[in-house]
C-alpha cells in the first residue's frame, strides 16, 4: 500500500466529511459499510477501491477527481463508467437472487435428539420450528429424484459416522425423509427409512410382514433385525428419499 497516496485518500474524506458537517458514522450507514470500515480509511489502515470511492464521493457531493488528485475528463468518464458498471451488476444480482429464491427448496433439519417416541403431528411441530435447514435446488433435486414429486413435507436428519469437534467438523450422512404416521410404513416395504431404535439413529432398508418389520443395514453386512412395528423402542421418522453424503477429503 502507497502510505503517501493513502494519507491523501484519508485527508480528503476528513476535509470532505467536515465541509458537509457529516460523521463517520452517517458516513458508513449510508454507503452500507461498517463504522470501523471508514476509520479504518481514515487511519490509512485500508485503501478504498474506485467503486467503493465512487460511493463515498457521491454522498460526500464530490467529483471523483477530488479523491485522485487529478482534474481530468479522463477521471471523471471513467467514474461515469463505474457507475453503470455497477447498476448493472446491481440488476443482474436481484436477478440472481430472485430466481435463486424460487428454485431453491428449504428443508428443515431436525435435531436427531428430539426425534426419540415421537408421533407425527410431533414430528411436524418440530419441523415448523426448526432453526437449522438445508438449501437444495429444486431443479437439481427435480431432475436427479424424478420419481418423488413432492417435497413439501420433507425434513431431513444428521447420521452421524464420526465427528471432529476441535474443528468443528461432523462427517457422514444427512438424510431427507417423508415423514410416516405412527411407524405404519405402508405399501414401501423394501424401501430404506430413517431408523431410531433405542438412542441409535440410522438408515436402513425396511421390509413388511405382518405385524413385523425386518430391517436391513443401508452400508453393513446384511444382517437382518426382526422388530415389532409397534415396539416401543422404534421411531420411524420417515421414508428416505435421498441421502446427502459428507466427508473429509
Amino acid at each position: 500500500m502507497n502510505s503517501n497516496y493513502s494519507k491523501f485518500i484519508s485527508d480528503k474524506i476528513l476535509s470532505a466529511l467536515k465541509e458537509r458537517n457529516v460523521s463517520q458514522t452517517e458516513l458508513a450507514q449510508m454507503i452500507e459499510k461498517s463504522r470501523a470500515y471508514i476509520s479504518n480509511i481514515i487511519r490509512g489502515r485500508y485503501l478504498p477501491k474506485i467503486s467503493e470511492l465512487i460511493k463515498i464521493a457521491e454522498y460526500l457531493k464530490k467529483p471523483i477527481s477530488y479523491f485522485l488528485g487529478e482534474e481530468s475528463a479522463d477521471v471523471n468518464k471513467f467514474s461515469e463508467k463505474a457507475k453503470k458498471w455497477d447498476t448493472l451488476v446491481s440488476m443482474l444480482e436481484k436477478e440472481i437472487k430472485k430466481d435463486f429464491k424460487e428454485d431453491i427448496i428449504t428443508i428443515p433439519l431436525l435435531d436427531n435428539s428430539k426425534l426419540r417416541n415421537r408421533t407425527y403431528n410431533e414430528l411436524l411441530e418440530l419441523k415448523s420450528s426448526a432453526s437449522q435447514f438445508i438449501y437444495l435446488a429444486r431443479s437439481y433435486v427435480t431432475d436427479t429424484f424424478y420419481y418423488h414429486n413432492n417435497l413439501d413435507n420433507a425434513a431431513a436428519v444428521r447420521i452421524f459416522i464420526r465427528s471432529y469437534p476441535e474443528f468443528g467438523i461432523e462427517i457422514g450422512d444427512i438424510a431427507v425423509f417423508d415423514p410416516v404416521i405412527n411407524n405404519d410404513i405402508g405399501d414401501f416395504s423394501g424401501k430404506l427409512f430413517a431408523i431410531f431404535y433405542k438412542g441409535d439413529l440410522g438408515i436402513k432398508r425396511i421390509y413388511k410382514e405382518g405385524k413385523f418389520y425386518y430391517f436391513e443395514p443401508m452400508h453393513s453386512s446384511p444382517v437382518i433385525d426382526k422388530i415389532r412395528f409397534d415396539d416401543p423402542n422404534l421411531v420411524i421418522p420417515g421414508r428416505v428419499i435421498f441421502v446427502i453424503h459428507t466427508k473429509m477429503f
